[in-house]
């Protein structure tokens, strides 16, 4: 079942939401759109959507496990595997994404001067992705 709990105080909102993929993730939201998202992945592997930020850059800090940090690069897929205690930062206008494995914790950070939601859409790197497993994002990585 789906889970979904928000609560807005003081110009903070807390939002606590297990997506479909299974990940949990509990976000805490200022109101100039800056934010702090902490995901653990589910019992299996799973690419998040694919986006871009016009303004916001967005960190990704690995706690636990890995993640595939893939870029739209002049045209082409950027991939690379961020291991453990490691971090990896997308800039504005870069489309991303990212797949977590099973059980991976992960901190991602929203940060810059933006005074509306910032995410948009990137179908483009979602078909150069979402089809890659875990062997194939450490090949390609590796390449």
């Amino acid at each position: 079942m789906k889970e979904n709990i928000e609560v807005k105080t003081d110009g903070i909102c807390f939002n606590k939401e297990v997506m479909d993929n299974g990940e949990l993730r509990i976000r805490l939201t200022s109101q100039d759109n800056s934010a702090y998202i902490r995901t653990e992945a589910g019992d299996c592997g799973a690419w998040q959507n694919s986006h871009y930020h016009t303004v916001q850059e967005e960190t990704y800090i690995v706690q636990k496990g890995w993640l595939g940090f893939a870029e739209l690069v002049d045209g082409s897929l950027r991939l690379r595997v961020v291991p453990e205690n490691s971090l990896c930062t997308a800039k504005p206008l870069v489309s991303h994404n990212i797949y977590l494995p099973a059980n991976a914790i992960i901190h991602t950070i929203k940060h810059g001067r933006v005074k509306q939601p910032d995410w948009l859409e990137s179908k483009e790197l979602d078909t150069l992705t979402k089809h890659l497993s875990e062997k194939n994002i450490k090949t390609i990585a590796s390449e």
